[in-house]
């Protein structure tokens, strides 16, 4: 089928969910993993639209006018997110591109080069420390060590079925705690500087804040074709016995693999989803999971690859979208929770041009009843144009809402469920959509439900809910064993 027909069909199949639009224009831009919009339709329209394809990750690029609707996308400036360290730049060798008259670069193939070729980014972390007689023995970064380590890892260097490694060690080496939509962004420039003569790349940082930045650098990367492997270590590489040695190896070996195109974490034995990744642990060598979804591969004598879990490779070009809104509060619900105090807290954010809550709530998204001034507080945020999501305190399992009494009136408060995102994805990913800024505060409540990255499961997929009726579970059955 020619992309002009198969463009066609796509149209035909969209006007015909919003044949009351007669101003209703698609433009499609084929080879592309997912649609790019240009419409002035209504909300109800959009609902309509993402409702009847659950299975596609669906990125709105649009400006809507909704008529007597206020929801033309909020244009005002975001926060500056800026990074200690300097962008790496161009870490290829010149040879490798040619100049054009406009001033672009085309990429020269890499004739008669039989290794692949994986670029290392380090940022710092436990992996690169070493201890400061200076600050009472501390563990701190030590600049240079990564570069002087590699140098001597004969595994690395000496086996040819290896990849041929090129690293780089940003000055000054940031502690993860530090680290922030500033230093992601300059992660993501330099992955997108490189993109083309590397077959991979490794991150490698500090594990307090790793899982916030593989999400981030998840939504940041998009059309991501290549393995983005994040990773680092509990104990430092200069010590005898250390997990960083084979994390950083294994980290490299799934960097120059054909199979993986999406950000992921490498720790101890396991390969996980970024987005799907949370630390569970400060003092064992197993510190990450990724509770709602099984490895993607898992070490022991041999790769246990999981394919089916794998994303397929993107079919449009590589670009990245660095901006993010970070104006927003997260919130974790405690029992017999001064609901004034919160109050005042919202009120007081509001005040600051406060555009997104995230909310801890209990089991499957519930709130107290009683608290009917609270709802009345989130009811009242929403009407004001903050986007409220609902995401559980439980390690796994999903949000549900409207499933007990409670959770309904939350619906009718226009709080967004947060499925089962964590709450690393849940914030990265809000941020990434507000900070867009050619989206109304609609379509990012309506993109917070859909699966962009494999952050969450769809719906269709989800086990049916406690105590759901016979007829609940047979659907949810049959949606799961259906074949798209």
């Amino acid at each position: 089928m020619s992309r002009r027909s198969t463009a066609v069909l796509i149209t035909s199949a969209l006007a015909a969910l919003c044949t009351q639009h007669e101003s209703v224009t698609f433009a499609f831009s084929p080879p592309s993993s997912s649609f790019d919009i240009q419409s002035r339709p209504s909300k109800k329209f959009w609902s309509r639209l993402l409702s009847a394809s659950p299975e596609h990750a669906i990125e709105i690029d649009a400006d809507v006018d909704n008529g007597d609707e206020t929801t033309t996308p909020d244009i005002s400036p975001l926060p500056i997110h800026t990074s200690v360290a300097r962008d790496a730049g161009p870490l290829f060798k010149e040879e490798e591109r040619r100049e054009e008259g406009d001033g672009s670069f085309t990429v020269i193939p890499h004739r008669g080069r039989f290794r692949k070729r994986v670029l290392i980014l380090c940022t710092g972390g436990t992996l690169t420390m070493s201890v400061d007689p200076t600050n009472f023995n501390s563990l701190a970064p030590v600049q240079g060590a990564l570069t002087e380590y590699l140098a001597g890892m004969r595994e690395l260097t000496d086996d040819p079925e290896m990849p041929e490694i090129i690293s780089h060690e940003y000055k000054p080496l940031i502690d993860s705690s530090d680290m922030g939509p500033g230093d992601w962004a300059m992660l993501a420039r330099d992955i997108h500087t490189n993109y083309y003569h590397f077959d991979g790349f490794v991150i490698l940082m500090g594990t307090d804040t790793m899982a916030f930045a593989a999400s981030a650098l998840s939504f940041m990367l998009q059309n991501l074709g290549k393995p983005v492997i994040f990773s680092g270590s509990q104990i430092p590489l200069r010590e005898p016995y250390n997990d960083a040695r084979k994390n950083l190896i294994m980290a490299t070996i799934f960097a120059s693999s054909d199979t993986v195109s999406e950000v992921c974490i490498f720790f101890h034995d396991r390969l996980l989803r970024g987005c799907r990744a949370t630390k569970v642990n400060t003092s064992k060598l197993k510190a990450f999971d990724s509770p709602n979804l099984p490895p993607l591969a898992e070490i022991g004598i041999n790769i246990e690859e999981n394919e089916h879990l794998f994303r397929a490779p993107p079919r449009g070009s590589f670009r990245i979208n660095t901006s993010m809104d970070t104006r927003m509060i997260t919130l974790r619900l405690v029992p017999g929770f001064d609901d004034a105090s919160i109050k005042a807290i919202i009120d007081a954010a509001r005040q600051t041009h406060l555009k997104g809550l995230i909310l801890q709530l209990y089991g499957t998204g519930n709130l107290p009843s009683i608290k009917d001034d609270f709802v009345q507080c989130l009811r009242n945020a929403t009407d004001a144009g903050i986007v409220v999501v609902a995401t559980t305190q439980c390690q796994s399992g999903s949000v549900i809402l409207g499933h007990y009494a409670t959770g309904q009136k939350l619906i009718g408060a226009g709080v967004v469920s947060g499925s089962d995102m964590s709450i690393e994805a849940t914030t990265t990913k809000l941020a990434y959509l507000l900070g867009r800024q050619d989206l109304s505060i609609d379509e990012v409540r309506d993109l917070m439900t859909v699966d962009l990255r494999g952050e969450m499961t769809p719906e269709s997929e989800m086990s049916p809910p406690p105590l759901a009726s016979a007829y609940q579970k047979a659907i949810a059955k049959k949606n799961r064993s259906r074949i798209y």
